[in-house]
């Protein structure tokens, strides 16, 4: 039991150790597409697929909605 709990920990630590790496590295994350404001698909000519399309629409949405409250609140 003790070494499950030992290796357990240390896994714990090892996760907390790569979650604050990346915290602090201050990267976004990047999915297929490139990341979520910006698609490969379309620099390099090739077919983009729907979920990046329904991505890219998603965000475009939310920026608009903010910057609609935004100019409501100023």
């Amino acid at each position: 039991m003790q070494i499950f709990l030992l290796t357990l920990s240390m896994m714990a630590l090892l996760m907390l150790a790569m979650a604050v790496g990346v915290i602090f590295s201050n990267r976004e994350l990047k999915g297929s597409c490139g990341g979520v404001n910006r698609c490969i698909c379309e620099e390099t000519g090739r077919k983009m697929p729907e979920n990046c399309k329904m991505i890219k629409e998603a965000v475009a949405r939310l920026h608009e909605r903010q910057e609609a409250e935004l100019e409501s609140e100023g």
